[in-house]
């Protein structure tokens, strides 16, 4: 009789209400239908209850209602929702999904993600990367086995088994240290100063903008184009695009694709998505193979020297060399080398456009930021100081409300230890754990929303962007990014209202990033001491495309209505960086000095 209450509102009451023996049928047949599915969620979630009660052991499995596939689809199609749900019933408790044949283990933002980053000689990311490499970029399977035949870690130590191993093929150790050597230090520096003058350059000679008005369709192609090409030239050198002059269309029509690549989609069901990425590896092996043919990496000559034209930075000479060493074929440096493009422009460039978005859409906003802006320009050269800009309050608060607000990056990691224990529950050697920095960076209850409207509702909710989130005034006791105990601080009265911020209040702002409350909410470059290499290069070209395209152009929204509404595109949820869900027109002309 239970069943039949459940399935009867699904099908109608007419067909029972005549008593006819074909609607009885229906439900019967319906019945047997949904039993098993019926049965499943149900055993599966009184065995998700006992598990958590019990406190110990293997984590929880989330509930399912399709026998073998799991959680496969909920996973796949709705990451968001499902995740929010699972996360709502075992609050700080790890679980388990099963998605597809594969069990993986969800850590939760707070203490355990923060567990998780701590014990790196125990845990491994090789896992994540193979799958990375092989369904994301393309890497063939021969390729692949290189990866796979590398246990040994990427710690300077080999893991334990490991002490013998062909110091060459140290794939992974090799990767982690070649990126934090040439992504810091001198080789920022002059990183940064190749991508300021290629930016610079394009902006002051782009034909997109004059002395008088241009209308354009969208901001975000317009900062993307640019971004790229000037961070692709910084990288790869100024060959690129000279031989694949369609590089940039390509690349960004093969970004769009990532998550039916991750989904392991058949080509035969997304031929165009397909294609995009092998136009974009063959562009990409056509820079390499030119590469190889006009200048050899190992050239004595260039020992210190950090930028050329052929290779670009000094990196990607030491990546090719560790490649080859290794034992990977041109196609697997290819598909590595994609994998590194992508990593350094395809999650900065989005986060950059929700900054520049968010001061154009605020008056107050606009005046502040040009206020710290011009206080960084060296008048001399033309050029923004890098380390001033980095400095300044107000820049450094919008930068991190941006990655807030937009990253739902995925920080993965896997035990290379036998029952791996993770807030008193065991984790299986080699079982995949992940945590989605979405989840942590969204939660009302923690995040400072400002004050309490007289409706009841936040002033500036987790789901918009604000801008002083993360800046803490000495004269406002409310402000910072985390929600403090005291409710006291965030009421108001309709005739409570606190004057915008100026220029001058920004001068003594603190933005708060690096407290350990923080750390367990906010890792949109994963955290510990595997956290992502180029992070800083990433904060460095975010502020500088913002201050260059400020000072640069007069920029004005064509429809600040949709505008405001703008929000990241979970289309593509959980890859990264979120673009907006909707055209940006503007118009432009150049700023007169």
């Amino acid at each position: 009789m239970g069943l039949q209450l459940l399935v009867e509102p699904l099908f109608g009451g007419a067909l029972i209400g005549r008593g006819s023996w074909d609607g009885r049928l229906l439900i019967t047949a319906a019945i047997a239908v949904l039993l098993p599915f019926i049965l499943t969620y149900i055993v599966t979630s009184l065995n998700a209850s006992w598990v958590t009660n019990r406190g110990n052991g293997n984590p929880p499995a989330a509930p399912y209602a399709v026998p073998v596939l799991g959680n496969t689809s909920q996973f796949a199609y709705d990451t968001e929702g499902f995740i929010t749900r699972t996360l709502r019933r075992f609050g700080s408790v790890p679980f388990r999904l099963k998605v597809g044949l594969e069990t993986m283990y969800y850590i939760p933002y707070g203490e355990p993600v923060q567990a998780m980053f701590k014990h790196a000689r125990d845990l491994s990311m090789k896992p994540i990367i193979i799958v990375a490499m092989r369904d994301q970029f393309g890497m063939k399977p021969a390729d692949v086995a290189v990866y796979e035949r590398d246990g040994s870690g990427d710690m300077a130590k080999p893991l334990e088994g490991w002490e013998h191993m062909d110091p060459a093929h140290r794939v992974f150790y090799h990767q982690h240290h070649d990126l934090n050597a040439h992504l810091s230090g001198v080789a920022l520096g002059a990183l940064m100063a190749r991508f300021k003058a290629n930016y610079t350059s394009q902006l002051a000679t782009t034909d997109q903008a004059g002395e008088h008005w241009t209308e354009l369709p969208d901001l975000y192609s317009f900062l993307r184009d640019h971004m790229f090409r000037a961070s692709c030239g910084a990288l790869l050198g100024e060959r690129l695009f000279e031989l694949c002059p369609d590089f940039s269309r390509d690349f960004w029509e093969f970004d769009k694709h990532l998550i039916t690549y991750l989904r392991r989609t058949p080509r035969w069901m997304a031929p165009r998505a397909y294609a995009a990425r092998d136009r974009v590896l063959a562009s990409m092996k056509k820079w390499y193979t030119h590469a190889r043919s006009q200048l050899d990496y190992r050239d004595p000559t260039l020992a210190g020297v950090e930028y050329e034209p052929v290779w670009g930075a000094r990196l990607m000479r030491a990546r090719a060399e560790k490649f080859d060493k290794a034992g990977f074929s041109l196609d697997g440096c290819v598909s590595m080398d994609l994998g590194f493009v992508w990593a350094g422009t395809a999650n900065v460039i989005p986060a950059t456009l929700w900054v520049l978005l968010n001061v154009l859409l605020s008056e107050n906003l606009t005046g502040r930021v040009m206020a710290e802006v011009e206080e960084c320009l060296d008048e001399a050269t033309g050029l923004f100081d890098v380390a001033a800009l980095c400095g300044k309050p107000l820049l450094n608060g919008l930068y991190l409300e941006s990655l807030r607000y937009c990253a739902a990056t995925t920080s993965a990691r896997n035990p290379v230890v036998d029952n791996f224990k993770l807030c008193g529950w065991s984790i299986p050697r080699d079982a995949l754990m992940m945590s989605i920095v979405w989840f942590g960076a969204h939660d009302p209850n923690f995040w400072n929303a400002g004050r309490i409207l007289p409706s009841g509702k936040p002033e500036h909710p987790v789901d918009t962007y604000w801008a002083e989130r993360f800046l803490e005034y000495p004269d406002d006791p409310a402000s910072g990014p985390v929600r403090k105990p005291n409710h006291a601080l965030y009421t108001s009265s309709s005739s409570d209202i606190r004057p915008e911020k100026t220029a001058q209040d920004d001068k003594t702002a603190k933005p708060i990033s690096h407290t350990a409350a923080l750390q367990g909410h906010f890792y949109p470059y994963g955290g510990g001491s595997r956290i992502c290499p180029g992070r800083h290069l990433a904060k460095q070209e975010l502020l500088v495309a913002v201050a260059v395209m400020m000072r640069e152009f007069e920029i004005e929204l064509l429809d600040p209505v949709s505008a405001r509404r703008a929000r990241p595109d979970m289309r593509v949820f959980p890859t990264g960086a979120m673009g907006p869900d909707r055209k940006l027109p503007i118009r432009i002309r150049r700023r007169t000095r």
